[in-house]
This record gives C-alpha cells, structure tokens and sequence, in this order.
C-alpha cells in the first residue's frame, strides 16, 4: 500500500458523488498513484460554489486534500478536461464499471494498470465504438490486478496448451478444463485461444460474461450491485 502524500495534487477520475450535510458533498476518486479514496468537498453544493454541479461521476480532476484519516477534506479541485460524455447503454455500463472499481479497490492502494485500463475505456464508451466487449476486457484486467487472473490459453488440469479441437469448461478461480460435454457454458478450443489473443469480440459474450460474473461474484460477496437495476435488459 502507497503512503498518502499530504498536500500532493493528484490527476484522479471522480467515481461518485454524493451529499454530505447541507451545502458539502463526498466524491469517491480513483487516481493513478494513490488508488481510490473519497473526499469531503466543503460547500459543494452551495450557490457560490464554482464546482456546483461539476462533480460527476467520469469527470477528470486535479485535486489536492488533507486530513489523516479515510476520509479527506478536499482543499484544491481543478477541471484539467471536460467530463467525458457517455451516453444510452454506454452510460450504464460505465456507472456498473465505477461501482466494481468502488467496491473491490482498497483504499489507498495503487493499481496504475487499472486507472490506465480505465481511461482507455471511458474514452472507447464516449466514442460509441466500443460497448460490452470492452466491459469483458476491463473485468479480466481487474481481475488479472486483484491477483484472479483468468488463463485462456492453458488447461488448468493440466498445464497443457489449450487444443481448438477440444471443448473446455469454467471453473471459478481454477481456470478452463478439458470437458466432453458440450453445451451452452462449455467453449470451444477455438474460442478460447481467441479470447487469449483479445479478439472478445469473436467469442460468445453470453459466455464470457458467465465467466467474469461468477469470477467478481466471489470477491463482491452477498450484497448485490447498485448499478445492475439499471442496465436490465442492456446487454451487461
């Protein structure tokens, strides 16, 4: 875990934002070099405040804080960017990602490869050119850096390359095995070695999201997210 840098400004991507008392909110942030924390902004939401309004969730942010326990008291805020614009199902998908990274990052504790995976898919989901397939590959990078990296290419049974002629089996946090079932939650050899190579796009979504649903259900517990209300029925 990072020691927190008191007075140090930080590139961070608010998560969420929510009141706190009458006029101040707390932002929950992820930054590249301190991981995720939350902060209370003082005045927030008052008339006179120049970030009333401005600090939603997938807005990119320079922010400097105090304080020595969790919970920090925000002292500069600025806006080095514009929000990004995401939008439709792209939307609900982006808010499913904040609630994963709020629920299963530690505070205080950096994870660089994520914040760099996550950029990158706020930028594909503002752009409408990508959708589910990128959710699929930011699960597995999130997975891959909380240490439940998913092998695609090699047989868990065995340690044995994975053979296209064969059918192959999910097995939580073990890995894909040798099967002589064939169904709708086997995958082909094929479709693995696509997935190893990250063409998601070519191998069955319906699959690879039992995959990574099971995976993540194991690490977020019994409580169930916020975020799948909203997107019923839009594909995650």
């Amino acid at each position: 875990m990072m020691m927190y840098e008191r007075g140090k400004l930080e590139q961070a991507y608010i998560l969420h934002s929510r009141d706190y008392r009458d006029t101040s909110l707390i932002i929950d942030v992820l930054t590249r070099d301190a991981g995720r924390y939350s902060l209370v902004v003082r005045g927030g939401r008052s008339s006179k405040s120049k970030t009333r309004g401005r600090l939603q969730p997938f807005t990119p942010v320079l922010i400097g804080s105090v304080g020595r326990g969790e919970l920090k008291t925000a002292t500069t805020i600025d806006f080095p960017a514009v929000s990004f614009r995401i939008q439709g199902q792209n939307l609900m998908l982006g808010l499913y990602v904040n609630e994963l990274l709020y629920r299963l990052l530690g505070k205080f504790d950096p994870v660089p490869e994520v914040y760099e995976a996550y950029e990158s898919l706020l930028s594909g989901l503002q752009s409408q050119d990508q959708g589910v397939s990128a959710i699929r590959a930011f699960e597995l990078e999130l997975l891959s850096a909380l240490g439940y990296g998913i092998s695609f290419e090699y047989d868990a049974s065995n340690g044995e390359r994975v053979s296209e002629e064969r059918r192959y089996r999910f097995i939580v946090h073990e890995g894909f095995r040798v099967t002589a079932s064939d169904d709708s939650e086997t995958f082909s050899g094929r479709e693995l070695l696509l997935a190893a190579s990250g063409c998601l796009e070519q191998v069955s979504d319906t699959k690879l999201k039992q995959v990574t649903r099971s995976s993540l259900a194991i690490l977020l517990g019994d409580r169930p997210l916020k975020s799948r209300a909203l997107f019923k029925g839009a594909g995650q």
